[in-house]
């Protein structure tokens, strides 16, 4: 299947022949191992990449040497969009927690088909405001809730997540200590079996 037609299938619409052309010729899929590091803090990107199958996170390190989970990625979403939006070096790293594949689709290449293509353009517009969607209710669970709860939220959000990303990963996105979101996982399972 070539670039287009998968992006077809993925973001469910129909591209235009002459953007489909556009796209085939300079966006490509591409492999990324387990571990693989994407993007570097500090370096500048050049591409947004759709996830055709894998899991990514984005994370900060803090002045004490902490790595913060940022943002998490999945099949059929977008990452490294922050290069797209501001044209400066990447403020965190991104790092494939599994082997990905992805379709690297250049910065220039995203910019002509959204002056080009109205359809493509409300899709990148959507995906943006859904970003930004998640980012807010970040910050509300973060402010909010308690942690049991931030981790049934996160469930709920993440529901493929938990046998696919380890445990201090998922608790520094929640905003809590592996071994407090292990007692959590713990009491929530034997709740779920009285």
């Amino acid at each position: 299947m070539n670039v287009s037609k998968y992006l077809e299938t993925g973001l469910g619409i129909e591209i235009e022949e002459s953007t489909a052309d556009m796209i085939n010729k300079e966006a490509f899929f591409i492999k990324f191992s387990a571990k693989h590091i994407v993007l570097l803090e500090g370096m500048k990107s050049t591409s947004l990449y759709f996830i055709v199958h894998g899991i990514v996170r984005g994370y900060y390190i803090d002045d004490q040497g902490n790595d913060i989970t940022k943002c998490f990625s999945s099949h059929n979403e977008f990452f490294s969009s922050e290069g797209l939006r501001s044209e400066s070096v990447s403020s965190f790293t991104i790092e494939c927690l599994e082997d990905c594949e992805c379709i690297q689709l250049p910065y220039k290449l995203i910019y002509k088909v959204i002056t080009k293509d109205e359809k493509l353009n409300s899709i990148f517009v959507r995906y943006y405001l859904r970003e930004v969607g998640k980012l807010e209710n970040r910050v509300r669970n973060l402010a909010l809730m308690n942690a049991e709860e931030r981790y049934i939220d996160f469930c709920r959000q993440y529901p493929h997540f938990n046998d696919r990303v380890e445990l201090k990963y998922i608790a520094s996105y929640i905003g809590i200590r592996t071994a407090s979101l292990s007692r959590i996982r713990r009491e929530l399972k034997n709740n779920s079996s009285n």
